[in-house]
């Protein structure tokens, strides 16, 4: 399915008339950052936190524009609306703009939103696992959510090979992310370690570490190795459209019993509860509207 209408700097136009020239530095120099969320009942979910990460990775790259939180949350509706829009992937893209050159950065940058099909996560995953790949490799500005995913892309045939759902980022052994989730472990005192340093803090894995807390389940954020592996009970990834997606396999290493980790199933009902949650006071505040 392709939605009708994108956002263009400020105008909400037809899939046909939103072009963008080939001068965009995103496009000729790679300088670009973006945010991804879920459209759940017309509702974009946990946009408070997505439009902080946002700004947050245009000032790091020197990609701000003149947008408020408010302004940003407007938009998301307005073109949530104009697509009548129930459940979709929302991706928001802002770029260092027109450049005559293809080098020097304009004042004026580029952003663009636009919505993607959202097919339902295969239930199958959830039950039994997952496996990944791992990679000796780090993200130019980790802390930044850039449109730069050469290495995952890279990836892609010998995921298909070995049937691997992502690529596990290590630097020297020490792991840090994957190209698309945060990942987390879970020892044999039931404890949820997870990296500290050298990727992005997703906005799932916030949420995560938040209802692990209210929940008493303990949560150490530190250094974590490939060579303590072996020592884990169980693991799981966190990501916008999968949530709490249990890890059963890395590389050749079980993880644990190589058995989904009870805990990675309370944690995957817990978090759907906060989506119900969000959704019904969005909509509850719709009405008083």
């Amino acid at each position: 399915m392709i939605y009708p209408y994108l956002f263009i700097n400020g105008d909400i136009l037809q899939q046909d008339r939103a072009l963008i020239p080939i001068y965009d530095l995103g496009l000729l120099r790679g300088m670009g950052i973006f945010d991804f969320f879920r459209v759940l009942d017309g509702v974009a979910i946990f946009a408070e936190d997505h439009i902080e990460r946002l700004q947050n990775s245009m000032h790091q790259m020197g990609l701000d524009v003149d947008y408020t939180a408010n302004d940003w949350a407007d938009k998301f509706k307005d073109l949530i609306k104009a697509n009548n829009a129930d459940r979709a992937g929302f991706r928001v893209v802002v770029t260092g703009g027109f450049s005559e050159d293809g080098y020097s950065i304009p004042d004026q940058k580029n952003v663009y939103m636009l919505l993607h099909l959202l097919p339902p996560n295969d239930p199958k995953q959830f039950a039994e696992g997952v496996s990944l790949i791992t990679s000796d490799y780090r993200r130019d500005i980790p802390s930044v959510k850039t449109t730069i995913y050469v290495r995952s892309m890279q990836m892609q045939p010998r995921m298909k090979k070995e049937g691997a759902f992502e690529v596990l980022y290590h630097w020297n052994g020490e792991i840090t992310e994957c190209s698309r989730c945060n990942i987390f472990f879970i020892d044999r005192e039931g404890q949820l370690i997870t990296p500290d340093a050298g990727m992005l803090h997703g906005v799932t894995r916030k949420k995560i570490i938040s209802i692990a807390k209210e929940n008493n389940i303990p949560v150490v954020e530190r250094k974590v190795t490939l060579s303590e592996l072996p020592e884990m009970a169980g693991s799981f990834l966190t990501a916008t459209t999968k949530g709490v997606l249990p890890v059963v396999k890395i590389d050749n290493q079980v993880i644990g019993d190589g058995r989904v980790h009870p805990i990675c199933v309370k944690l995957q009902d817990l978090f759907q509860e906060k989506i119900d949650q969000y959704i019904a006071a969005a909509r509850l505040a719709q009405m008083v509207l």
